[in-house]
């Protein structure tokens, strides 16, 4: 008997070898990770943030990761954690300088005014130093005109290789001063709105949202990004290589952000308890605030400023390139001409 439940279970041994043996050479799957965009807080990244959620189907598959800061971008890029980022047009040529491949894809905003240095009450906002700023009751501040010059000696938060950094340095230099004059403090963007509060902190160098909570809160703003016309673009960038690996998924996500209004991303609310403003940590009403402190570029702007020789992205990033290269903030100047590609502009209406 037992001789010949042997016999019957050779046929099934040989045949788990042979399935065996087709599951090794079977082809397997190329198992495809989602695209992963990383982007911090800031108003004008919130229809990236609507549009990764619009192209998510079935097998288009679009991960966000959301950070608090500029710098934690900046390292999820350099060190592959993410495909793609939301940095600005200095951060693409420092990551560029870097060997990190960056290649923008779509101007998402332009900043107007989001991007300030803050100070006290008793710093005076003031672009001509020959004008003098007076006070409500018409009389100059203790007598001196104050501007970027009063922060002399002063202690200022500023978050590191940012562009926050980026525009102290020019605001110090258009005063004539630099580093050397001043006090850093560094800070990330995060922390900048808590550390104001401490009055061992002069001035923060900060962006939207906290800079329009600040405002609210007295803080005045003594130099901001509105003079600065293209150089305070934030873009979507993504390496060299995903340009290859994930056509359909950029396609769909640059042609999803731009089909959106800038208010479709925080309609709103009776109550402002909507996911963006929870997420931005605005009211409503702070929230119009922000928006009227940069500009969205649709799809025409966008194709515009990609091709445009006079007044357009390459002509700014060149400009901008030997300006940190003054400032000590590359050791080399980057070759502009590659850091970007309209290609997912062309399709959108």
């Amino acid at each position: 008997m037992n001789k010949f439940i042997q016999i019957r279970m050779i046929p099934v041994a040989i045949l788990g070898v042979l399935l065996c043996g087709a599951g090794l050479l079977w082809p397997e799957s190329e198992y495809k990770r989602p695209l992963t965009v990383a982007v911090n807080t800031w108003p004008g990244s919130e229809r990236l943030v609507t549009a990764c959620d619009a192209s998510n189907t079935q097998d288009l598959r679009i991960n966000l990761v959301e950070m608090s800061w500029s710098t934690a971008v900046l390292a999820a890029f350099r060190k592959h954690v993410a495909d793609a980022a939301v940095v600005t047009l200095d951060e693409l040529i420092r990551l560029e300088a870097d060997g990190a491949r960056p290649r923008a894809v779509l101007i998402l905003g332009i900043s107007r005014g989001s991007d300030a240095i803050m100070g006290h009450n008793g710093h005076r906002w003031f672009w001509d130093r020959h004008r003098q700023p007076k006070s409500p009751d018409g009389t100059m501040e203790n007598g001196v005109p104050v501007s970027m010059e009063s922060l002399r000696g002063k202690n200022i938060g500023v978050e590191l290789r940012s562009s926050s950094e980026y525009l102290l340095r020019h605001a110090l230099a258009a005063y004539g001063m630099s580093f050397q004059d001043v006090e850093v403090v560094p800070l990330n963007l995060a922390e900048t709105e808590t550390a104001f509060k401490e009055r061992g902190i002069d001035a923060v160098v900060t962006a939207d949202p906290w800079s329009t909570r600040l405002q609210d809160k007295g803080a005045t703003v003594i130099y901001d990004s509105s003079k600065m016309d293209l150089e305070f673009s934030r873009v979507l960038v993504v390496r060299e290589e995903v340009l290859r690996s994930y056509p359909r998924e950029l396609r769909s996500l640059v042609s999803a952000c731009l089909e959106m209004s800038s208010n479709e991303s925080a309609p709103a609310t009776e109550n402002g308890t909507n996911a963006t403003l929870r997420r931005e940590g605005l009211t409503p009403e702070q929230w119009q605030k922000s928006l009227q402190k940069m500009r969205l570029p649709d799809a025409a702007e966008n194709r515009r400023l990609f091709h445009q020789k006079a007044g357009g992205l390459e002509e700014c990033l060149k400009k901008m390139s030997r300006e940190m290269l003054q400032m000590g903030l590359l050791q080399h100047e980057v070759e502009v001409s590659r850091l970007f590609t309209s290609e997912f502009l062309e399709d959108v209406p």
